[in-house]
């Protein structure tokens, strides 16, 4: 892999959040403005907006804007970031409806079905017809920015689960520290070994169930299973399936054995597995190097593993991509500096300053024998993921399915009871929830 050029021509940047970047010397204001195109004295202006406001993906962002100025003369990127949420709903709605949305935009998957039906994201295949990098793309990635037949978004920031467990807590329950559960009985034994209580309190959970908002952890099950969560064509709920049902069940018989501590998969202080109270868990690859960093006591004592077979390989696989705007005046600059952020040197130069994952089969061998350890499985993770199911109504969907998962892990409805309730709750309200 080439070492990036310095650049040295670039002058000092200043960087606000949720504020625009530019190059020092011009004005930084937090109204965007997409329209203006910069053609006077042949310069143009592109605007980027990214969901999040890290300061390491600040800092990747600068530097790759900087780059991509140095080497478009004339060229001034407008960045700003906004916080994941309301706070970019809110924010893209009053752009979109002003007319001043971003050329390119970072952002979820869980977007995709809403801002295409509504004429938003532009589609790209009549540019990425014509580029060499779409070959390159990992098929799951790929598929992650298809809507309708149609690509609307570039993956480009996986987030998998992968399966993550304490050798030492194997090793001291007489388990093979190098040895991770492969199958659903396998997992259900060994989280049942390691599960340590005091009296009738599950002190060290054998596995990481989340009993709140565990509709992804649920989803990976599911999908092991042969199960689909909904058919998008014709907007059919699938979880009330025997393949679910039976996946609910599986779940649900864990958390009655109390191989789990009650918590919320949203609040990142009850993550069992980064705070050091769960042997084995399905969590992010982030979650394995920071809880190593946060706990040097644990370094090399985990391991991570890619995703438990049963019917399939699959596992949930969350995603980030960028989109064109269908407001965009700069349709082809701003593709141009998509193809950059998706170009094999940049991809790598993301995963060594961020840790992000890989989305090219040409860098599969650089990445995994950079640390063996762990890029295989996250490899895996990322080619047999499924992110969230792209309809207008997600959030909605998995809400109802976390809310009913929750009824049947503290005995209030049977599994089965629990997900054809859901279905059917979810039915009753998509006439409502339809975006067409």
């Amino acid at each position: 892999m080439k070492k990036r050029k310095s650049i040295m021509t670039a002058l000092c940047v200043t960087v606000l959040a949720s504020v625009a970047l530019t190059a020092c010397g011009s004005n930084s204001t937090e109204q965007l403005n997409p329209k203006d195109n910069g053609s006077s004295g042949g310069s143009k202006t592109l605007t980027f907006w990214r969901a999040g406001t890290d300061a390491p993906e600040k800092a990747y962002w600068t530097r790759v804007i900087q780059e991509f100025e140095a080497s478009h003369p004339g060229v001034k990127v407008n960045y700003s970031e906004v916080p994941f949420g309301n706070d970019m709903e809110t924010k893209l709605n009053a752009a979109y409806a002003s007319g001043t949305a971003p050329d390119v935009l970072s952002y979820t998957l869980a977007s995709v079905a809403q801002r295409a039906n509504l004429g938003q994201y532009e589609p790209l295949d009549a540019y990425t017809d014509k580029w060499d990098g779409k070959g390159d793309m990992m098929e799951s990635v790929l598929n992650t920015g298809m809507y309708k037949d149609k690509l609307y978004g570039l993956g480009f920031i996986p987030d998998p689960r992968v399966l993550l467990w304490r050798k030492d807590l194997f090793e001291a329950a007489g388990l093979d520290p190098e040895k991770p559960p492969a199958s659903w009985e396998e997992l259900a034994k060994d989280a049942e070994l390691l599960t340590k209580k005091d009296g009738n309190t599950t002190v060290t959970a054998g596995l990481a169930i989340p009993t709140a908002n565990a509709w992804t952890f649920w989803q990976s099950f599911v999908l092991q299973n042969g199960g689909k969560i909904i058919d998008a064509d014709k907007n059919e709920p699938l979880f009330d399936s025997p393949e679910s049902i039976e996946a609910t069940q599986y779940i649900v018989d864990l958390v009655k054995k109390g191989v789990t501590i009650p918590n919320d998969s949203a609040k990142s202080n009850e993550n069992l597995f980064p705070n050091g109270k769960a042997a084995i868990a399905y969590d992010s690859p982030a979650a394995y190097v920071n809880t190593q960093k946060d706990h040097p006591e644990l370094a090399g004592k985990i391991g991570v593993s890619g995703p438990i077979e049963r019917k399939t390989k699959a596992t949930f696989a969350g995603m980030r991509l960028l989109f064109m705007s269908s407001q965009s005046k700069q349709k082809d600059l701003a593709f141009e500096f998509m193809q950059t952020v998706m170009s094999k040197e940049e991809t790598w130069n993301r995963y060594k300053e961020l840790g992000t994952p890989v989305v090219l089969n040409s860098l599969k061998d650089d990445y995994i024998k950079d640390k063996p350890e762990m890029n295989q499985a996250v490899f895996d993770a990322v080619s047999y993921g499924e992110g969230a199911a792209k309809v207008t109504y997600s959030s909605k969907m998995y809400e109802i399915i976390s809310q009913h998962l929750e009824a049947a892990f503290y005995n209030t409805k049977s599994a089965e009871q629990a997900m054809k309730d859901a279905a059917a709750e979810l039915k009753k309200e998509l006439p409502n929830l339809i975006t067409n």
